[in-house]
């Protein structure tokens, strides 16, 4: 009957909800502006992100990873739409779990927001969805956080900045140089931090190694 063979073309636009990605230090903007105070003219259409670019991090990450679950703090499967992560509920996670956050960790924020995903189905639009408050970022700069992961898209929708738009997105990004990494899972990790009582892991992703790119689709891992 002879050979054979299979193949697939897969085309994705990352940035959003849906797709577990890293943002680069190029995705955002305010006045005119990125990280490190370069022009935003820096990205365009033709030449893409000439600075800032997801090669910045192109052969990968490897550090200290900390998840700090939420969902789990507040006796609850998921937070709720619009429901803000606090510096005081990051700290009274650490309490619970035994764990501090330190300088370069990849802190991992579960809200359980995955979980809604599997059981309810995809968010219905226009999208809201809880986060990380603004309010933490003063605590994420002083712990020298590297990488903030969380399984929603970071910031609080409905939020309470509506010039700012993405707050945690504009303000991590822009003034803190911090990574982003949207819509991940993080279930399967809460089981097995939650059967070894531990809470702390070596942490690795790399992403795609897309030229002059604002981003990348991820699949970071924990090690233990």
């Amino acid at each position: 009957s002879g050979g054979g063979g299979s193949m697939d073309f897969i085309g994705m636009a990352f940035h959003g909800a849906t797709i577990t990605h890293v943002d680069s230090l190029a995705h955002q903007f305010w006045d005119g502006k990125m990280y490190n105070g370069k022009p935003a003219s820096l990205v365009n259409a033709r030449q893409r992100a000439t600075a800032g670019g997801i090669e910045a991090i192109e052969d990968g990450v490897v550090t200290r990873g900390v998840l700090l679950d939420i969902a789990a703090l507040k006796g609850k499967p998921w937070l709720e739409a619009g429901e803000g992560v606090f510096t005081e509920d990051l700290e009274a996670a650490e309490k619970a779990q035994g764990v501090r956050v330190e300088e370069g960790d990849a802190l991992l924020v579960r809200m359980g927001w995955y979980k809604r995903r599997q059981q309810l189905g995809p968010i219905p639009l226009p999208a809201v969805h809880p986060g990380v408050h603004a309010a933490a970022l003063p605590w994420l700069h002083s712990r020298g956080v590297s990488i903030l992961a969380a399984d929603a898209p970071e910031d609080v929708v409905p939020n309470t900045y509506p010039r700012l738009g993405l707050p945690l997105h504009k303000v991590g990004i822009i003034g803190m140089g911090l990574w982003l990494i949207d819509a991940g899972n993080f279930e399967e990790l809460a089981q097995v931090c939650n059967r070894l009582h531990r809470w702390e892991f070596m942490f690795v992703m790399a992403p795609l190694r897309f030229p002059h790119a604002t981003g990348s689709p991820v699949n970071p891992l924990a090690i233990f």
